[in-house]
């Protein structure tokens, strides 16, 4: 697999070098790419720090490496952040085809033998009320049914790219489909889950309501809350789940949460705001790429029985 890898890596090098021939017969780091996407992508330094790790001189520095390898400049440094030359978005376009390359190559390795022990990491995309209540609570079971296999939770309310391997499965509340690339995803539903609205059992009621940003004017809580409450803005925004709950224990607003958060919280208790309720579908979903892996088929049955038992 290492001598395919590196056959790929040549033809794609070939290809820059034919396109790009000032870069032709250089010597870089390859390790030098991914700094330079990530900053393209994310238009900062901290930023993309954050993403990868490390610290943002660390950054800095591989980026002057790569164009001081390449005989280009990438980047113009500006205040606002970093903004791409015309060579950079030439440069950079080819570097995404070597990365995507790459991850489909990382995807048709050979699959995992059914006779052997499941082990490695596997990585869930979930947002943070799914983790702590749905997935962490089960983990135990999965661990003892395969103690070598290791969990990583990316929470987060943005939608991993599985293409870009963010994440080898994701629970989601909309099906894919619509965005390129998603027509390689398969999805699997899960179940229903229900919303409710929940106030303080200690404070008196009022008017006020928690939601999220307007980044996540999309999420179906934040706009059921929107049609309840017209133009009134929300007295506390946050992008934290348990921020919110957190909130609404000592008064400050209604919250929306998933029932199989907000029933079980001692200190709240369930409002009515409307006859129309809230309840989304809850879908599974990974890359058909991985479909072979005896990880991800692992994970898919061990969130299927423990997501459809505490649903109902």
């Amino acid at each position: 697999m290492r001598y395919y890898k590196f056959l790929l890596l040549k033809n794609i090098w070939q290809i820059m070098a034919n396109h790009l021939p000032k870069i032709g017969n250089v010597d870089f780091d390859w390790n030098d790419l991914k700094y330079a996407l990530t900053v393209a992508r994310h238009g900062g330094l901290t930023h993309a720090a954050k993403l990868l790790g490390t610290s943002a001189s660390t950054v800095s520095r591989h980026i002057q490496q790569l164009e001081t390898s390449l005989g280009q400049t990438l980047f113009l440094r500006q205040q606002s952040g970093y903004l791409l030359t015309d060579q950079g978005k030439e440069v950079l376009e080819l570097i995404a085809s070597v990365e995507q390359a790459l991850l489909a190559l990382e995807r048709h390795q050979k699959p995992d033998s059914p006779t052997q022990s499941v082990s490695g990491l596997v990585r869930l995309a979930c947002a943070e009320m799914m983790a702590s209540h749905l997935i962490v609570p089960n983990l135990p079971k999965l661990y003892q049914a395969h103690p070598d296999l290791q969990v990583e939770l990316a929470v987060d309310i943005r939608l991993a790219d599985l293409n870009r391997r963010e994440a080898d499965l994701a629970l989601r509340l909309v099906a894919p489909g619509g965005k390129v690339g998603e027509q390689d995803y398969i999805v699997h539903p899960l179940g229903k889950m229900p919303f409710a609205t929940y106030v303080s059992k200690h404070h008196e009621v009022s008017n006020n309501y928690i939601s999220w940003g307007q980044d996540w004017a999309h999420l179906p809580m934040v706009e059921w809350l929107a049609q309840q409450f017209k133009t009134q803005p929300a007295v506390l925004v946050s992008n934290s789940a348990n921020a919110q709950i957190q909130a609404a224990r000592h008064g400050i607003g209604i919250v929306m949460l998933p029932r199989y958060v907000g029933d079980v919280e001692p200190d709240l208790r369930e409002i009515e705001l409307s006859k129309t309720k809230l309840c989304r579908d809850i879908w599974l979903v990974y890359h058909r790429d991985l479909k072979a892996s005896s990880r991800v088929q692992v994970m898919r049955e061990f969130l299927s029985t423990s997501i459809q038992a505490t649903l109902g």
